[in-house]
């Protein structure tokens, strides 16, 4: 029989073994990028509302669970539904979601839920639809730094004359330009399905200061490039560390009126002939730089592509709006 429960520290033991089943397998069949929390902190995280969980049982035996946060901008992000490997697998993640959308289903204090399916939970868009939610394709690109291919394609590369444009590192007498720049760039484009936070210039303010203050990796100052004419920013891109040997690109933009003149390519040749730099000096050991665009954003994809870059990965970003969310 199954029974599901809101995780909480009466059923905290309880909950243990499907964490830790969870955490074992995260990084390989889950992708991510980071060992998750380690149990005592995720029972923090619980308790202080930092995270919420809920825990399928059969019988005694915990068999699935789903964890989630509330974002400051009113969307629910899903960080996993884990359920134990065997034919019954989706069902439990239908289970436990449905369970969710249960809960929820009377609050107005919400305006998305936000799923990244990576890794196994892709077998899972068949059931998730059936409960309403849509997608968007994501591709994770990846250049290799120990690939031959790649370096050659990189020294290829065609880029435009720089002319009159200058490029820096990052400045922050430029922040002001970056979200006005990132805000106008994103503003429409399907990201904004599931993080609405693109749609606003406060919205945008607050994911650069997640990124600038770490929270995405530690953010590189010297390795951003920020594409400037006259004094005015034209483009950016931003990098973080998120790992010891992995480098991610958060946010890359041009400005509308340099698009398809090959500004973009030019801004992320730069940042990727600075990481090769250190890495010729010795002075850091990298084994790729990844960053991730929509599946359908031709133009990013091909400007990746010509740089080296390759289609690592897809999953499909699931996303459910709330009908009761009113502004």
């Amino acid at each position: 029989m199954q029974t599901v429960e809101q995780i909480k520290p009466e059923n905290f033991e309880k909950t243990r073994e499907i964490y830790e089943d969870f955490r074992k397998k995260a990084l390989v069949d889950y992708e991510y990028c980071a060992q998750p929390l380690e149990f005592e902190y995720f029972a923090e995280s619980i308790e202080d509302n930092s995270l919420g969980g809920l825990v399928i049982f059969e019988g005694l035996k915990p068999t699935g669970i789903l964890i989630y946060y509330f974002e400051n901008h009113k969307v629910i992000e899903i960080n996993v539904i884990h359920s134990v490997y065997d034919r019954y697998e989706n069902n439990r993640r239908y289970v436990l979601l449905e369970k969710l959308l249960e809960l929820l289903k009377d609050r107005n204090d919400w305006r998305a839920i936000s799923y990244a399916m990576l890794g196994r939970q892709d077998s899972f868009v068949k059931d998730i639809a059936l409960l309403g939610f849509k997608f968007v394709g994501q591709s994770i690109v990846k250049f290799d730094f120990q690939s031959p291919i790649a370096f050659r394609i990189y020294r290829n590369a065609q880029i435009p004359e720089i002319g009159d444009y200058k490029l820096a590192i990052w400045d922050e007498k430029y922040r002001e330009q970056v979200i006005v720049l990132a805000n106008s760039a994103f503003k429409n484009t399907k990201n904004v399905y599931f993080d609405p936070r693109f749609l606003t210039y406060e919205g945008t303010k607050y994911i650069l200061n997640m990124i600038l203050t770490d929270r995405f990796g530690k953010f590189l100052p010297s390795q951003c490039r920020l594409l400037l004419l006259d004094g005015n920013l034209e483009g950016f891109c931003l990098t973080t560390m998120t790992a010891e040997d992995k480098i991610n690109i958060p946010l890359i933009a041009t400005r509308k009126d340099t698009r398809n003149r090959g500004m973009g390519k030019l801004v992320l040749k730069s940042v990727l002939a600075g990481f090769i730099k250190l890495i010729g000096e010795k002075k850091i050991s990298l084994s790729e730089i990844n960053a991730t665009t929509d599946t359908d954003n031709y133009p990013a994809v091909r400007m990746y592509r010509r740089l080296g870059f390759k289609e690592d990965s897809f999953y499909p970003h699931s996303y459910l709006k709330n009908k009761n969310y009113h502004e």
